[in-house]
């Protein structure tokens, strides 16, 4: 990087200073501006996650108020991931890391040891230190607090922001990935409170009037998860409705098993988001037949009527009630995805028939191990189907379907296509 003459002469000529002085100061000034550039802030602040903990939340703070980097955060991950009293029991063996069948030499098996131990204290303390400021925040209600003075940094600049609750948390301070053994710290060392850091998060973002164009639910349906609470909105039913009507995207990927709570704040975003684009409902609760119920009532609560992007996964709709559902949409629709869709009734070749007729501006289909379930008791993974329709060279979408109702659709050709186009060719050296 280039410095001033007169910067560097004066480095020059001082006599406590040297060549690797000014070799430093030139790496230093180009760091610097590496650091303030809008390459660094969009990779770095594009997507943040915070925890329910104080310093996490005062870092927030001075991220949102920060004039450099602030205007850069577009993605919010609020995570429901809290420390726990009975998770400090269990850390010592989270901390482990999973036995390998190799032999290890005496002398390396000593220091291994010692440099496990010092990595595990550090975790514990690390793990005491967050379960402390957590509690902090519980005690004395703060969280909201400062949840407030972050958005309303957002609001000053009148800038969008995108949601996304998710308990898969990536943040490095006491991060459950940090954890060798992560199987067992979820299951474990690692608790989830749902409700709390919703409602929260919900509250706070309505009284500052902030605009939320996104939210995203994210649950891995862990069955031994330790789930202090569901995703209730019970008592946030006016804010939630408020911030859902400015979405633009929906996206509900929850496994919970308290999947009538689950599908009754659902309810209440879809019929709030009135004016909604885009909708993905990949998965509400089990894959079981709890669904043929909640799916359909969800969907019957969508308040928008012109969607341009749907996608609808782990469920079992009948031929029927799906294409009821996406035929008020066909005037917009552009985007569909039905990812692992058990048809109780219909066909996949009738369905598709029925989309070739009443999509006309669809541009991508994305169908993804369909069933056809019928009378089967469970679904036969070999008779699963799959096809893609704008993904491949092939770009009409009426040309590609009409090739599968001819039979002349290659699912594998299509994806190999669709990876050379972008990049990822997948076929075989």
């Amino acid at each position: 990087m280039d410095l001033p003459n007169e910067l560097i002469k004066l480095v020059c000529s001082h006599a406590d200073l040297s060549v690797y002085d000014l070799m430093a100061l030139r790496r230093t000034c180009k760091l610097t501006f590496e650091c303030s550039s809008d390459e660094f802030a969009r990779r770095c602040f594009h997507s943040i996650t915070v925890l329910m903990a104080r310093s996490s939340l005062l870092a927030f703070i001075e991220l949102s108020q920060h004039p450099r980097f602030g205007p850069f955060i577009q993605w919010i991950n609020i995570s429901p991931t809290i420390a726990s009293e009975e998770g400090l029991g269990f850390l010592p063996s989270a901390t482990a890391p999973h036995i390998h069948d190799i032999p290890v030499p005496p002398v390396i098996q000593g220091f291994t040891a010692f440099v496990l131990d010092v990595q595990c204290m550090d975790v514990m303390r690390t793990y005491l230190n967050r379960f402390r400021e957590e509690n902090e925040l519980k005690t004395d209600g703060s969280a909201e607090q400062m949840l407030n003075i972050a958005f309303k940094a957002f609001v000053e600049r009148k800038q969008n922001i995108r949601l996304s609750f998710s308990d898969q948390e990536t943040n490095a301070v006491g991060a459950k990935h940090l954890l060798p053994n992560r199987d067992f710290g979820e299951r474990t060392v690692w608790h989830l409170e749902w409700k709390e850091t919703i409602a929260r998060t919900i509250k706070a973002a309505f009284k500052q009037g902030c605009t939320i164009v996104e939210i995203a639910l994210h649950e891995t349906g862990r069955k031994d998860a330790q789930n202090n609470s569901s995703c209730c909105t019970d008592d946030i039913e006016q804010e939630l409705a408020s911030v859902c009507a400015q979405l633009t995207c929906l996206t509900v990927d929850f496994e919970h098993r308290d999947i009538e709570t689950t599908s009754r704040s659902i309810k209440r975003m879809v019929s709030a988001a009135r004016d909604l684009p885009c909708l993905y409902l990949y998965e509400i609760g089990e894959f079981d037949d709890s669904n043929q119920r909640y799916m359909p009532e969800i969907l019957d609560c969508v308040a928008a009527t012109s969607l341009e992007q749907m996608g609808l996964g782990y469920c079992k709709p009948s031929q029927s009630r799906l294409t009821a559902f996406i035929k008020k949409h066909s005037a917009t629709l552009h985007d569909l995805q039905l990812h692992e869709v058990c048809l109780i009734t219909g066909l996949c070749m009738s369905l598709i028939a029925w989309i070739k007729d009443n999509l006309p501006c669809l541009k991508y289909l994305e169908i993804d191990e369909m069933c056809e379930h019928g009378s089967k008791t469970i679904c036969d993974d070999d008779a699963l189907k799959s096809y893609w329709a704008g993904y491949g060279k092939e770009k009409d979408v009426q040309v590609s379907l009409a090739n599968m109702l001819d039979g002349k659709y290659d699912h594998k050709t299509v994806v190999e296509e669709y990876n050379e186009l972008v990049g990822m060719n997948t076929k075989d050296e």
